[in-house]
């Protein structure tokens, strides 16, 4: 509703502005904290403590064309920039922010609730005493891979075209999506 009220209220006052996106970007390693026309403010819980990299941050955004002030509070990771909206984007000070931070790796990671780290955790941990077990033939999750391989064959040759996938057979499936065992991606 707030976006359809923006645009009508640009439209009404001859601007023709597309809505921004970030107010939408409310977690990750650089937060929108508020946004007004010709001023934003960030929240970067990487600054808290460093008041170094906060400083050095605020100069590097200083010299930004169109923007105007910049304050960086290292205590509470704040990041407040004014800045002339007819000539840069909030947008580009997010991106500004992000890159002069070095955050890109950081913004890109996939976020993991805390019920997936720990079943990962677990999950891990099975691997290991069953590799170990198994002089390094097998791990938990293939030894699991290769029952319900054998479990199901055996089962598409008893009941043959009949033979859909069991309650266990879906739950594999969900954990396995869960537990992102088929990204193979870098934690």
């Amino acid at each position: 509703m707030h976006i359809i009220t923006g645009i009508l209220l640009a439209g009404l006052l001859g601007r023709k502005r597309r809505p921004s996106v970030l107010p939408m970007l409310r977690s990750g390693p650089v937060q929108t904290d508020h946004l007004l026309p010709g001023r934003v403010r960030f929240r970067v819980p990487s600054l808290v403590g460093a008041p170094e990299r906060a400083e050095g941050l605020a100069e590097r955004l200083r010299t930004l064309e169109g923007v105007r002030q910049v304050r960086v509070a290292p205590t509470t990771g704040s990041v407040l920039i004014e800045y002339g909206d007819a000539v840069v984007q909030p947008e580009l000070l997010f991106a500004a922010t992000v890159r002069l931070l070095d955050l890109e790796k950081e913004l890109e990671r996939t976020a993991r609730p805390a019920l997936v780290r720990e079943l990962r955790t677990v999950l891990d941990s099975l691997n290991r005493v069953v590799y170990d077990r198994t002089s390094g033939v097998l791990d938990f999750s293939s030894g699991l891979l290769l029952l319900l391989a054998l479990v199901g064959l055996r089962k598409t040759m008893q009941e043959g075209a009949r033979a859909l996938p069991a309650g266990f057979t879906l739950v594999w499936w969900g954990l396995h999506q869960l537990l992102g065992h088929g990204s193979h991606e870098a934690e």
